[in-house]
């Protein structure tokens, strides 16, 4: 039995930090009786003074919605003339999330709730909201079952006998739950939270495995609902899928691109928000502002730029976004990794010239710098002892200097002992080569196979060498 695919829920019914809190400005006034479109009053037993907070979930973060102290008595009450966002709310005290709630609706908003300090869990309790007093009962059996299973699995590791027949009824009775709240509230934020926390699992006796995973990771996730963006659900949910499911391989990771937004098909705001979520996340490792171990990311930005954004199938109406994206996929659509390498034909430091296409070798390592960018100081010397250790296994070097000073490159190849491959130049941009190669910065590092086809970019010492390691053994 594995762990990796639970949901481990991060403040449902337990007390954790609340995480990326994002003030903003309460979205409609407090107001009192029947004129409010939210009425919703709380009592939090041994909570007297105190200021709670009022948040809602969206995506990664937690927005405040208003803050209010309690009564003596622990109480206060939280009205609007606007009706909440449909989604996951929560209830802060202090620095922490105390318990969460469902909005299912834009009018089923005015209900009671109560709690006593310290044992939120086990006392939490709704009046006039059947929806959340389910949504309460049914995380509390959700959190123990997650928890006693890691425990069994724990045991199991260290020698214990496996504990498959508990494992297999909690999931039974999980089950059972989920049925009975689809059959009671149809079509309710709750039935794709309650599917969400009980994820597809192998029927009674399978194990499962990384193949089951890939192929019903999203079963029960519900990809078309999209209150589920303002839930903490969503968002850990793709976050995991793409690290830890996916092959971590651009063309596996695109094929996953397009499978999840074909689960969103026929909801416009999902598809928008999924599609912006992934298409940030791979833009920015494409740019260098991640930890990232994957080649190709901007292969896959690229593509959904193209197959989403530019084919309509987005619906964008800042003309900025637009632009900057169109841009991007212009700079970097003829160096994405499978492309063919423009040819250069430069002078070399000897005063020769070279082709970069008449190199016999299977592997080519291109890189371009220029002598006084401090990063590149850094880092081209860094590249060249990755390259020392692959030259004799199969590895050349084409290594560009993109400025005009011949003495400043000299005296950089010089110093650090630039010998081992062909050093360049083409001070006339006579190649063309920062439009060639995207050089909008420097360094910029490629590796390119025996055909001059690109088989990674963007890369640096570490991303180097792991490349050339898995390419060269």
């Amino acid at each position: 039995m594995t762990n990796r695919f639970l949901f481990f829920l991060t403040g449902l019914l337990s007390v954790t930090a609340c995480s990326s809190v994002r003030p903003v400005s309460p979205s409609s006034v407090t107001v009192s009786g029947k004129n409010a479109s939210y009425n919703i009053e709380l009592t939090i037993a041994g909570e007297k003074n105190r200021n709670i907070v009022l948040g809602r979930y969206a995506g990664k973060n937690t927005y405040p919605i208003d803050t209010l102290a309690t009564d003596k008595n622990g109480k206060v009450r939280f009205s609007g003339s606007k009706p909440l966002v449909p989604g996951m709310y929560t209830i802060i005290s202090g620095k922490k999330n105390i318990f969460d709630f469902l909005i299912s609706d834009t009018v089923n908003q005015k209900f009671a709730i109560s709690a006593t300090k310290d044992r939120y869990s086990e006392t939490l309790s709704f009046k006039n909201s059947p929806e959340n007093e389910t949504f309460a009962a049914y995380s509390r059996f959700i959190v123990k079952k997650q928890k006693r299973e890691k425990d069994l699995t724990d045991n199991a590791k260290n020698g214990n006998p496996p504990a498959d027949a508990e494992i297999e009824s909690m999931t039974a009775q999980a089950d059972m739950m989920e049925t009975e709240i689809k059959a009671k509230f149809p079509g309710s934020l709750l039935e794709s939270v309650a599917m969400a926390m009980n994820p597809a699992h192998p029927e009674k006796g399978g194990i499962p495995d990384d193949d089951f995973y890939r192929k019903h990771y999203w079963d029960k996730l519900n990809l078309t609902d999209k209150r589920m963006q303002n839930t903490p659900l969503l968002v850990p949910s793709i976050d995991r899928y793409f690290d830890n499911i996916v092959i971590q391989f651009h063309d596996s990771i695109i094929q996953a691109v397009d499978f999840v937004l074909s689960k969103a098909a026929g909801d416009t705001s999902m598809t928008k928000f999924l599609a912006g979520y992934i298409f940030d996340r791979y833009l920015n490792l494409a740019d260098g502002s991640g930890d990232s171990y994957i080649t190709g990311t901007e292969n896959i930005a690229v593509h959904i730029i193209d197959s989403y954004y530019l084919a309509g199938k987005v619906n964008i109406e800042d003309e900025k976004f637009i632009k900057d994206i169109t841009d991007y996929a212009s700079r970097n659509r003829e160096t994405l990794i499978g492309k063919k390498a423009a040819e250069l034909k430069m002078e070399t430091i000897a005063g020769g010239a070279e082709s970069l296409y008449d190199i016999d070798s299977p592997y080519v390592l291109l890189c371009f710098f220029d002598a006084m960018c401090s990063h590149c100081r850094k880092e081209i010397p860094a590249v060249y002892k990755v390259f020392q250790k692959y030259k004799d296994r199969g590895l050349a070097g084409f290594c560009v200097y993109t400025y005009s000073n011949r003495k400043e490159w000299m005296e950089f190849v010089s110093k650090n002992q630039l010998t081992d491959w062909i050093n360049a130049w083409d001070p006339a941009n006579e190649n063309n080569f920062r439009i060639a190669y995207s050089i909008y910065s420097v360094p910029q590092i490629y590796v390119l196979d025996k055909d001059k086809k690109i088989v990674g970019r963007g890369l640096e010492g570490a991303s180097l060498a792991r490349l050339l390691n898995r390419l060269i053994k």
